[in-house]
């Protein structure tokens, strides 16, 4: 064992903490992690845990999820820089006075606490009403909207490396591979979503391949997944359409600063505690608390 990670067991140790890590991180930061999954996965695991400080490696928002469902604990982000941009894309004019908001979990607590209902993607189909205001991500609004045969007013927000898998590259990987199923990110673009066999998040998809029989896969998500599932299931290939699909975000953090957020006890979410209420009302109307 090297000696970051000595220094971060005993750390661990100390404080009473957990690593949580999402599937976009580093391979290494997802080894050392005590726990990997999808956002909500991530932080309903810390909220059941009996650990008193949960470091979050994932971008802001995950980190601000897990202090929403974790109150009592001590949540720390060890880089503050580590930000999702899409859910900077969201303009505050298009959620404040409108009752007809819902949300994706993939928002900040400042936004959730403007929205009627927020929901992951399970409890989207449930909540969205004709004429509604979808926020943030518009390629996952257009989804639904397809799907459920109803008009939605969109927001400009998307996620960078979702739009960088291109439908023409998914079908030179099933030309290679006829076998395999196709697996996409509703994040992805309309005509991505359109040669998939299966829509999902990334929990979803990982579940997908557990229970499926089949031994190929091409995902159409960011390539940090592609560890995960390799890990878990040796005997299966997955093919993944782009190396630049890749959140230069998430990967930001490393082991060396996880050691330090520990070390120091700095960098701890806080979300004023008007706006938490709030946001816990509209994940407790879209089921997810």
């Amino acid at each position: 064992m090297s000696r970051i990670l000595r220094k971060i067991s005993e750390l661990k140790k100390k404080r009473k903490a957990i690593v949580i890590a999402h599937y976009f991180q580093s391979d290494e930061v997802q080894d050392y992690s005590d726990f990997v999954g999808g956002k909500l996965e991530c932080a309903l695991f810390a909220g059941e845990s009996k650990a008193e400080v949960i470091v979050v490696a994932g971008v802001g928002f995950m980190a601000e999820l897990v202090k929403l469902l974790a109150p009592d604990k001590v949540v720390l982000h060890p880089r503050e820089d580590a930000l999702c941009p899409m859910v900077a894309m969201v303009e505050a004019e298009q959620i404040r006075d409108n009752n007809l908001v819902i949300g994706y979990i993939k928002s900040k607590p400042e936004q959730m606490a403007l929205c009627r209902a927020v929901a992951d993607l399970d409890g989207l189909e449930k909540l969205l009403e004709d004429k509604c205001v979808f926020l943030p991500d518009r390629y996952v609004g257009d989804y639904f909207s397809k799907k459920l045969g109803k008009s939605f007013m969109l927001g400009e927000g998307y996620c960078p490396p979702h739009t960088r898998i291109l439908a023409g590259e998914v079908k030179k990987l099933k030309e290679e591979h006829s076998k395999a199923d196709i697996l996409a990110h509703p994040q992805c673009r309309g005509d991505v979503l359109e040669l998939a066999d299966f829509i999902s998040n990334t929990t979803g998809m990982v579940d997908f391949v557990r229970h499926s029989a089949g031994s190929e896969f091409i995902v159409c998500t960011e390539i940090g997944l592609k560890h995960g599932l390799e890990k878990e299931f040796p005997e299966k290939s997955f093919y993944f359409p782009s190396e630049f699909a890749l959140c230069r975000n998430h990967k930001s953090i490393d082991l060396g600063d996880i050691y330090l957020s520990m070390k120091d006890m700095e960098k701890k979410v806080e979300i004023p505690e008007d706006i938490a209420e709030k946001a816990r009302q509209a994940l407790h109307a879209g089921g997810i608390i």
